[in-house]
């Protein structure tokens, strides 16, 4: 050695501040006598000078001597960071007084790693440049931040500023922060001299122990994917499980997806396809197949538009509107397992998750007066609706529904005269006339029980056309995302509107095929569960279900979802013909199932009848 001093006081120096020094033949040591098989010095065999030197160092701290990079570099930036808790982005000046500049004067991938500050402008003859899986460059913004400060405390709007689901490493940990704001560095998780746990790590990330350190996710540790036994192949080849695995099977902290920030391993729902793609990680679901079907969730379609945090319906509107994953589903809190049936409380799969809830002002067929953000804590207290009017309401929309569209919060307006029972039972819907609920005889099982206090959710009727693909309505090849065994409405599948014909003669598969019969039996043995059906004027080939009931039949203005002439498309189907449109213009509720008359109802349309008494409004 040319001079021992010098190895001496760089050695007391890496000890003091390391604890351990075993860079010696780790890809850290650059020496030629190096046992790396990285590149190294064709010549030089001191291992500590391409990092320190006793004299005439670029900066005293560290006894530097590496010159310091000269590009300009890009760093993390983020909606939640920056916006949200309201941190600024790192400057170029930041980094100038960082550790991390050290770490990128070798991993920028531009600066020569024989350029060494006490020997410029000349510099050391290397076998190689840094290899392309060492070289972070000078974007950093799909690289963990860094020179970002951890800022413990309740987070917004309590605490500005702060993070709830963050936390300061323990006293004496090998993670560290720095300086009075707590700012992480490269160092925070690497220390260069070891490289004991791998990738010069701190200390071991298994279990993710290195990630959970700072980053404390509510309900992650009971979650489906916190908890999953599943095998999965990190990175490097190795075998271990989803819930070993932990962060790592969705983030990558360096080297992350260039198309959204997060830290994510592929833009938005290719993330999630990582597991849940095809083929599916086994025990997984497959939901990538889903998106693949005619009628679905712009999951796909729309990129670029989600971000995080979501707290109002800012981004949800016209010009905005998109469905991730994420806007359904937490992946740190969701669990397996679905909603129960009959009810309308949320599915394990969707804690986490948030929604509104509607206040109304208590007129017939109006949009709700004002909302309220729920965050699904629990499967009690948070209903399926709530997520859905998130964005199929004019909470998202306002006034004007986009086209194909219509405002979930009108339908299901408790001041309706009728509505399925998605958010209140039919004996909570207080504009409806009494009898509210539908007899027993007129239901499918499990609804013919308790009638008129059962509720339901939309992932009821929405869903995929195969039984047997993960449920919720992800996608499906029927109209509308129609699920169960007859997905037809209001077309049968010949794309012919759906008329009693069809049932009184058996025509058009429609036991099998017309959505309604999924939980009303219209027709068994040659009785009728309702008189009117069994009207044969009702039964002509050209009268059709839509003739008197709305095609949207989510709720309606009048009793039993009947619909006037007056109504608007997409409720009133509106053909030219003289059936393929409503025609009701008067309707009053019967007292029993059997017990209609013609003076029930009342229409100028040819062959139809005019009834008499007080009509619904």
């Amino acid at each position: 050695m040319k001079n021992p001093l010098l190895a001496v006081i760089i050695l007391l120096t890496i000890a003091s501040s390391a604890g351990a020094l075993s860079v010696i033949n780790s890809k850290h040591d650059l020496s030629a006598a190096s046992a790396t098989s990285g590149p190294k010095a064709t010549a030089e065999s001191q291992p500590c000078m391409f990092c320190h030197t006793a004299h005439r160092p670029a900066q005293l701290d560290q006894l530097w001597n590496r010159s310091d990079s000269a590009v300009q570099f890009t760093f993390y930036s983020s909606n939640y960071l920056n916006n949200y808790l309201g941190q600024a982005a790192p400057t170029m000046m930041d980094l100038k007084t960082s550790r991390t500049k050290l770490c990128l004067s070798c991993h920028d991938g531009v600066t020569a790693l024989g350029s060494l500050f006490n020997i410029a402008p000349n510099t050391l003859e290397m076998t190689g440049p840094l290899g392309a899986s060492a070289v972070i460059g000078t974007d950093l913004s799909n690289d963990h931040p860094v020179l970002y400060d951890v800022k413990p405390g309740a987070g917004p709007p309590t605490q500005p500023g702060t993070d709830a689901e963050i936390q300061l490493p323990p006293a004496g940990d090998a993670v560290k922060v720095y300086g009075t704001t707590n700012r992480v560095e490269c160092t925070s998780c690497h220390e260069p001299h070891d490289n004991t746990f791998g990738k010069f790590l701190v200390k071991s990330n298994a279990n993710a122990a290195l990630c959970t350190t700072c980053h404390q996710k509510t309900g992650y540790l009971s979650s489906a994917h916190g908890t999953s036994n599943a095998s999965y192949a990190a990175a490097d080849g190795a075998q271990t499980t989803v819930g070993e695995y932990s962060c790592r099977n969705c983030h990558r902290t360096h080297g992350a997806s260039s198309a959204q920030a997060y830290i994510l391993r592929g833009a938005e729902e290719n993330t999630c396809y990582n597991c849940h793609g095809s083929p599916a990680l086994p025990g997984a679901k497959n939901i990538k197949n889903l998106y693949a079907k005619a009628s679905k969730h712009p999951t796909e379609s729309v990129s670029g538009v989600h971000i995080n945090p979501e707290l109002d319906a800012s981004n949800l509107k016209t010009g905005k509107r998109h469905s991730e994953c994420w806007d359904c589903h937490n992946p740190h809190r969701a669990k397996a397992g679905t909603h129960v049936t009959p009810g309308n409380a949320i599915g394990d799969s969707l804690l986490g998750a948030w929604g509104v809830e509607p206040t109304y002002g208590g007129g017939v067929w109006q949009a709700a007066t004002s909302f309220v953000r729920q965050v699904f804590n629990d499967t009690t207290n948070y209903k399926e609706y709530q997520l859905c009017f998130k964005c199929h309401s004019y909470y998202a929309y306002a006034a004007t529904p986009p086209a194909g569209y219509t405002d979930q919060s009108v339908e299901y307006n408790p001041s309706n005269r009728s509505a399925h029972p998605v958010r209140n039972s039919a004996n909570a819907q207080t504009g409806a006339v009494a009898p509210k609920a539908l007899a027993a005889a007129q239901m499918s099982t499990p609804w013919n029980t308790n009638t008129g206090n059962q509720t339901m959710t939309c992932s009821d009727c929405h869903g995929s056309d195969v039984a047997s693909d993960p449920k919720g309505p992800h996608g499906s090849a029927s109209q509308y995302m129609l699920k169960g065994p007859r997905r037809h409405w209001p077309k049968n599948a010949a794309g012919a509107l759906w008329s009693l014909d069809d049932v009184k003669n058996n025509k058009n598969s429609w036991a099998a095929d017309m959505f309604c019969v999924n939980c009303h039996p219209l027709y068994s043995n040659g009785t009728w569960a309702n008189n009117v059906h069994g009207k044969s004027n009702h039964q002509r080939s050209t009268v059709y279900c839509i003739t008197c009931h709305v095609v949207v039949p989510h709720g309606a203005r009048r009793s039993r979802l009947i619909g006037y002439a007056s109504e608007p498309k997409p409720y009133n189907y509106g053909g030219a013909g003289t059936y393929d449109k409503l025609v009701v213009e008067g309707f009053r509720k019967a007292s029993s199932p059997t017990g209609y008359s013609e003076s029930n109802c009342n229409s100028r349309a040819s062959g139809c009848h005019t009834g008499s008494g007080t009509f619904d409004p």
